[in-house]
């Protein structure tokens, strides 16, 4: 199994749903939309997802701390204090490999998925008479970087 590249983050504001959840990953890790992740589920199981949005936070109050933080607009600048910072991204999930389609867990580990579960997760394992047509590129521009054909 691939490195744990986050975990669940399911909040007051933002739960885990049967359709959607969000986790949070390093701020210099790299994910683009589209992008199918992997989440231990129950009972052995695994869901997987598309990567729909990726967010970057920190513990600024507004745009005006900000600028604030920054000698009042100075962009010659780097501000004095480091903001704690992170990304979180938003997923859809769209198969889990026993049918187990209740919310994934809180703190649930989140994984990169191989060339074979992103084809079975998408459906394209199934097809009968296949026409080639092009690619998939999964985790573009990264060292992890795979094709689906």
């Amino acid at each position: 199994m691939s490195e744990i590249i986050g975990r669940v983050a399911a909040t007051e504001k933002f739960p885990a749903t049967m359709d959607k959840f969000y986790f949070w990953t390093n701020s210099d890790f790299r994910l683009n939309a589209f992008d199918v992740v992997k989440i231990k589920h129950l009972e052995g199981s695994f869901s997987f997802g598309t990567v729909e949005n990726i967010f970057h936070i920190t513990d600024a109050k507004s745009f005006l701390t900000n600028y604030i933080s920054n000698d009042f607009g100075d962009t010659e600048i780097d501000a004095p204090t480091l903001r704690i910072a992170m990304n979180y991204v938003e997923v859809a999930i769209c198969y889990n490999d026993k049918n187990i389609y209740t919310p994934v867990t809180s703190d649930a580990p989140v994984y990169l998925a191989a060339a074979e579960e992103i084809k079975k997760a998408l459906g394209l394992d199934k097809i009968q008479n296949p026409l080639p047509c092009g690619f998939l590129k999964m985790y573009a521009g990264t060292p992890k970087e795979i094709f689906c054909r």
